[in-house]
């Protein structure tokens, strides 16, 4: 789709006196030198991926915020140097590899990097596979296999692979802290220097111009939100607490701009999830610091959507809004019709991605869709997926007691994954689903290791006063 730019220009010229109907119109403007646009991209580009490579090789847990960053990233490459948008593999292939090599230097770093796999794995890859097997029986079994070979290797590299960087709060708390920086410079590029169209980032130029997919961008801007308004307040790190309030405003405006209504309205519970974690209220202090925070993040939320030009067609359209819910769950019912027309398909379901047959598209409702596709049976093993990581999260909350700095780091990553969570039942697939996945499992890892080191489960006996303690040996 054109953008705002071109459209304005190309109205001008063809019809000049209907120039006032376009408000803010000004086809006089110097368009930007496209060699330059590129240079600065294939910089910028090449700097974050070097930094994320950096950083990983150091600490390998860094290899999480390249996964977290990866479409974000992906699209700045693509949107401004050639070679990326004809190669759009790149990133992908870029970020895998910060992935294995991250893992296997844990592997030669730690006794076990495999030891630690929580039930909410297991149920995860029992899913995957359950799913697979589901293509046999589908209504159109190349289709499936067709969107399983498309998101194949984000499953892997995602669901699979990544959570194995994280094996302790320290670690998540550095992949978190990366992610804030990385991503929240990628959200200040494109605000500023992304050439955007109607709602996405413009890939192309002339006739063959498209939008990279705004729910991605949105998705990561989300992110940068959640982590960073948890950062606003850490103590003793004055850089952190201003890098997190000067990112914040400007992933809020990345969302408005984007346009992606769930990605914003999606924050609001997150951030309440990420607050009755982080603060215990059972003090006045905890009390004013939750205030505060929830003051700062709604003060600069607000700034930030003061720095882009609101669409009214997006943001101000309640009935074109509940007008797309209603026809996603038109289409969910659609296919749930279809499941229930016959009682092996109502416990096996129809078969993976057999949405695409049944009702043209995907219902972009994942539990409504798992229901249908995977029947009760695939249903049952998605539902303990998420039990197992409430349930973490409660375990690893009780475990924590008094910590501010690590009950942040939980409050971040539950947040995240209530963030993912909503947005899977809003524009999201089973196949899709890997940062929920990701994030379960990595709460399940935490969860164990917290059990490892707790003080109930590593209890040392005191020594026994007697006169004769050799007796006892």
């Amino acid at each position: 789709m054109p953008s705002e730019s071109h459209f304005c220009r190309n109205y001008w010229i063809e019809y000049p006196n209907f120039k006032k109907h376009i408000p803010n119109c000004n086809p006089t403007a110097t368009l930007p030198d496209p060699h330059e646009s590129e240079m600065l991209g294939l910089i910028t580009y090449l700097g974050l991926l070097t930094t994320l490579a950096i950083g990983a090789l150091l600490r390998p847990a860094i290899g999480l915020a390249g996964v977290l960053c990866l479409f974000s990233l992906k699209q700045w490459g693509q949107t401004t140097t050639t070679i990326f948008a004809e190669h759009r593999e790149v990133t992908n292939l870029a970020v895998g590899v910060l992935v294995v090599v991250g893992v296997i230097r844990l592997a030669f770093k730690r006794h076990c990097v495999f030891c630690r796999f929580p039930a909410a794995a297991i149920f995860i890859a029992a899913t995957y596979l359950y799913a697979f097997t589901t293509t046999v029986w589908a209504l159109d079994t190349q289709r499936s296999l067709d969107e399983w070979a498309s998101l194949g290797p984000y499953i892997v590299t995602i669901a699979l692979v990544a959570p194995l960087l994280v094996d302790e709060l320290s670690d998540l708390r550095t992949a978190l802290l990366w992610t804030v920086y990385v991503g929240g410079a990628i959200c200040f590029l494109i605000l500023a220097f992304g050439s955007w169209g109607y709602r996405g980032l413009e890939l192309g130029t002339g006739a063959d111009s498209t939008e990279t997919n705004p729910l991605m961008l949105a998705g990561l801007a989300g992110t940068v939100v959640l982590a960073s308004s948890m950062f606003i307040l850490e103590k003793r790190q004055n850089v952190l607490r201003v890098v997190s309030s000067a990112l914040l405003p400007i992933a809020i405006a990345v969302v408005i701009r984007s346009g992606s209504r769930g990605q914003l309205l999606a924050i609001f519970p997150a951030f309440a999830v990420a607050c009755l974690i982080a603060f215990r209220l059972n003090s006045l202090r905890s009390l004013a610091a939750l205030s505060l925070t929830t003051l700062m993040v709604m003060g600069l939320g607000w700034w930030g959507s003061t720095l882009v030009e609101i669409n009214s067609s997006r943001w101000m359209g309640a009935e074109l809004a509940s007008e797309d819910v209603g026809s996603r769950f038109q289409m969910a019912q659609a296919l749930l019709n279809a499941a229930l027309a016959h009682p092996a398909t109502i416990i096996f379901g129809l078969g993976n991605s057999s949405s695409y047959e049944a009702v043209g598209f995907y219902p972009h409702i994942t539990i409504l869709e798992v229901l249908a596709e995977e029947g009760i049976a695939g249903l049952i093993l998605y539902l303990a997926i998420l039990v197992c990581a409430v349930r973490s999260i409660i375990r690893i909350s009780r475990s924590l007691e008094a910590d501010e700095s690590q009950r942040k780091v939980l409050a971040i990553v539950a947040a995240l994954f209530c963030f993912e969570l909503i947005l899977s039942w809003k524009q999201g697939t089973l196949l899709s689903s890997y940062y929920v996945f990701a994030y379960a499992t990595i709460l399940g890892r935490i969860e164990m290791r917290a059990a490892e080191s707790s003080p109930i489960e590593n209890h040392v006996r005191p020594a026994l006063n007697l006169p004769f303690p050799n007796l006892l040996r």
